[in-house]
């Protein structure tokens, strides 16, 4: 389904805005925060410094339940109404994939960024309404390096986990799939959180960290977290377009076969017999 059946649809829309339905970008608001709400109360209860919880386990124990937090978190959005509507990326280097694709127009791209990283903020508040100090006493879930990896690190392996996320993601959504397409992706995640995330931290998505970086204040490597997702999406699509069919099939994580309203694909023309002539 592509970015222009979506527009001719927005007038249908009561609420519009910048031609596709205001609700679209609510919804990438609201998962963006819910990402980072589950993101953060994982990391709450597995990564504080005092042994608490399960900070206690081994390390990579931990990341493994903060990859199945997060992906876990995408892949349930993903089959929600609003997460159909909008498509679900939750993340603006998926959208700047599928903007590169020509299943997302540039004026989409700009205003899903922004909601995504607006949800990021309110995902924190949300954490810390929730939580409390146990989010505070975690720096507010702020992803940084691990000890000893510095900034060439950070940009090279977010580039790299980004690209291979989106070369799965250009797989499943280069012609219909089924609804396991989610739940691929939340592997994925779940992966490269548990195998990377004691170098690089695991971000791949600049609205993971925005939300800490700016409720929190500290700005150390913003600048790779925000950029180096962005230039893993420019690797993957100028990779993956010569593999696979040159426009992708759908702007949307899930899915092939859906019956909510705003994912029926157009019912087909009908074309009439010419009239006999008189």
């Amino acid at each position: 389904m592509s970015a222009a059946s979506d527009g001719e649809r927005a007038g249908d829309a009561r609420w519009v805005f910048l031609g596709r339905p205001l609700s679209s970008y609510l919804a990438e608001a609201l998962g963006s925060a819910w990402l980072v709400l589950a993101a953060l109360t994982a990391v709450s209860f597995t990564m504080r410094a005092d042994g608490r919880y399960l900070s206690s386990w081994p390390l990579t124990v931990r990341l493994a339940v903060v990859g199945a937090a997060v992906g876990g978190s995408v892949a349930v959005f993903s089959l929600t109404p609003p997460g159909k509507e909008s498509g679900a990326h939750l993340n603006p280097a998926i959208s700047l994939f599928m903007a590169l694709r020509g299943v997302l127009s540039g004026t989409d791209l700009l205003a899903y960024c922004a909601f995504q990283l607006g949800g990021s903020v309110l995902g924190v508040f949300a954490a810390r309404g929730l939580w409390g100090e146990r989010v505070t006493a975690v720096h507010d879930g702020l992803i940084q390096p691990g000890t000893g990896w510095g900034g060439p690190v950070v940009v090279l392996g977010e580039l790299l986990s980004t690209a291979v996320l989106l070369w799965v993601l250009a797989a499943m959504t280069a012609r219909p799939r089924p609804r396991s397409t989610p739940w691929v992706l939340a592997a994925v995640i779940w992966g490269l959180i548990t195998t990377t995330g004691a170098r690089t931290g695991a971000s791949f998505n600049p609205a993971r960290n925005f939300g800490p970086h700016v409720v929190s204040g500290d700005y150390h490597l913003f600048w790779a977290y925000m950029l180096a997702p962005l230039a893993g999406a420019l690797v993957a699509a100028a990779v993956a377009a010569p593999l696979t069919a040159r426009r992708a099939w759908t702007h949307r994580v899930c899915c092939a076969r859906d019956i909510h309203r705003y994912h029926r694909s157009p019912p087909p023309a009908r074309h009439r017999l010419p009239s006999s002539p008189r």
